[in-house]
């Protein structure tokens, strides 16, 4: 009876991150909703990690409602900076013996992008905040936390290796990113609240239901 309530369990749990991910999957296909559709992935593993809370489709939409605006905003600022680091590394190549000074820097913003990105989503969904404090206090809590955020880092960096290597992958391994990331992501989260002085990586700040 306990092997088959184990199994049942295992079963109802790969079912749900499966459907998970199809639901993400359905959601990125306009492309500009990619932002809102990972926050909305995240939102529900959130739920599941703190609140075991199994529930997939009605949280999921859930989740998008709450953090659309704000993760699509967010979305818009990180293309812009993302698309000027790119453009100005792509410019820079071309300048001769300033290559060897600008492209470094560019390559350093960028990796510095990237690293403050990890903590991104996950801050979306587990705090109640304003859009603009969102990429401050993400991107401290990546320096903060560096050993976690590289960790962040690192999985994500697996992902598209795993997806380069096996694109049939796409169909479930976002929603097991999501899970793993947030996962790590959860633990700085608890660091912090179990300090008695305020954090100053996390200001102005509530922690979602």
């Amino acid at each position: 009876m306990f092997i088959d309530s184990r199994f049942y369990s295992i079963l109802v749990f790969v079912s749900n991150m499966f459907l998970l991910n199809l639901l993400w999957l359905i959601l990125c296909l306009p492309v500009i909703t990619i932002f809102p559709a990972t926050a909305a992935m995240f939102g529900v593993v959130r739920q599941w990690i703190i609140h075991k809370d199994t529930s997939v489709f009605p949280a999921f939409l859930r989740c998008l409602k709450e953090n659309f605006k704000q993760s699509f905003i967010i979305q818009v600022v990180w293309i812009l900076l993302a698309g000027f680091l790119f453009f100005d590394y792509s410019i820079s190549l071309r300048l001769g013996f300033l290559k060897a000074i600008i492209s470094p820097i560019l390559i350093v913003l960028g990796s510095l992008l990237m690293l403050g990105s990890s903590f991104l989503f996950p801050h979306i969904v587990h705090f109640k905040t304003k859009t603009r404090n969102i990429f401050v206090n993400s991107f401290l809590l990546s320096i903060s936390y560096i050993p976690y955020s590289l960790l962040l880092c690192l999985l994500f960096v697996l992902i598209a290796l795993v997806l380069y290597i096996f694109p049939v992958s796409v169909l479930f391994i976002g929603s097991i990113g999501a899970y793993i990331a947030y996962w790590l992501a959860h633990i700085v989260f608890t660091k912090v609240s179990q300090r008695q002085a305020p954090h100053p990586q996390v200001k102005h700040t509530e922690v979602m239901e």
